[in-house]
């Protein structure tokens, strides 16, 4: 009787045993599951909180018209350039002198200072029917003309300090530097029309 009472007393023990090793398992598991779902909602929340400042930041700068980080000092650029000027008269040469203030005829505005200034003889090309009494083609072709004494070409090279724009380019006080582009520029007694043939940042 003792016996079978021992038994039966050593299962209920072995079973309590059993069943408290099942539940601190059981507990164990939930309390590492729920420190995973924390985990995984403070990642979802940080998430969520950057998509909202970056669009935050996205529609400021859309309806603000001023940049939220200067950056002018960056774009701003010492520019030479050189402008060529057709058939000058040989006495206007006087009046490209070094650090003479060059305008700007449209604007107004001064748009640097010369440099140095070159000149050759001023050249012009003409297409004419040829002088050949036996050509049956017509051909035609092309003379130089030189003016070595009355007219130059003259070279100009001039400094200004340019701001860079992304859709215009280099611009010195609102005039747009650009080879190929023609200006109407004004020198102290003299001024024309030239074309830029060169242009270079520093």
């Amino acid at each position: 009787m003792n016996r079978d009472k021992n038994l039966l007393s050593q299962a209920e023990t072995e079973e309590k045993r059993a069943r408290a090793t099942k539940e601190t398992f059981a507990s164990g598991k939930s309390a590492r599951g729920e420190r995973k779902s924390r985990v995984l909602f403070l990642i979802v929340d940080i998430l969520l909180l950057a998509v909202i400042v970056s669009a935050i930041l996205f529609l400021v700068t859309l309806l603000t018209p001023v940049e939220l980080f200067d950056s002018s000092d960056e774009l701003s650029r010492s520019l030479t350039y050189t402008v060529e000027f057709k058939g000058v008269d040989s006495e206007s040469l006087a009046f490209f002198k070094e650090g003479v203030e060059v305008v700007d005829v449209e604007s107004g505005n001064v748009v640097g200072k010369v440099v140095s200034a070159d000149s050759r003889p001023y050249e012009v090309y003409t297409n004419r029917p040829s002088d050949e009494p036996d050509d049956k083609m017509k051909a035609h072709v092309v003379v130089k003309s030189t003016y070595p004494d009355e007219f130059k070409t003259v070279s100009v090279v001039i400094a200004t300090t340019a701001e860079y724009e992304p859709s215009v380019g280099y611009a010195a006080k609102g005039c747009r530097i650009a080879v190929g582009r023609t200006y109407q520029l004004r020198f102290p007694g003299f001024a024309g029309s030239g074309v830029c043939v060169s242009c270079k940042a520093e």
